[in-house]
């Protein structure tokens, strides 16, 4: 993984998947099948917190400088595939993952930068999906 900085999208896995999700080549079924085995490589776990992050970029939730990949977003992030990524978190997060491993490996202090972008991420695609399912908003996921 080339990472350049703690920002969830400074590295090469993840700006590869904005990369292929503004293409409309970024295939969920092939995601899943890289998240099933008991290790997360580091590409499918960047790609996760990427799409959180482009998530709620196609929410208005943040701005990012990777317009066809929001607009992208808006078609294919509907609330059900951003609980589906929310839910990949804690094996992201976790001790079979790569990219956090990586993350572990650099210093402490990168780590936990690194860290609280991604929690303050997924808090707020939480917080944006918790008033979705309030509304009744949620539903209706596609296949690829």
């Amino acid at each position: 993984m080339g990472t350049w900085s703690t920002e969830i999208l400074g590295n090469d896995s993840a700006l590869d998947t904005l990369g292929a999700l503004a293409d409309r080549e970024l295939s969920f079924t092939d995601l899943a099948d890289e998240l099933r085995g008991d290790y997360i490589e580091s590409d499918a776990g960047a790609a996760v917190l990427a799409l959180i992050e482009v998530a709620l970029a196609a929410r208005g939730l943040r701005e990012l400088p990777y317009g066809e990949a929001v607009e992208a977003a808006r078609d294919v992030l509907d609330d059900e595939r951003a609980a589906w990524l929310l839910e990949q978190t804690d094996r992201v997060l976790g001790s079979g993952s790569e990219v956090y491993e990586l993350w572990q490996e650099a210093s402490e202090q990168s780590l936990s930068e690194w860290l609280g972008k991604v929690e303050a991420s997924i808090e707020d695609l939480r917080q944006a999906l918790g008033t979705a399912v309030s509304a009744g908003a949620v539903g209706g996921g596609s296949d690829d």
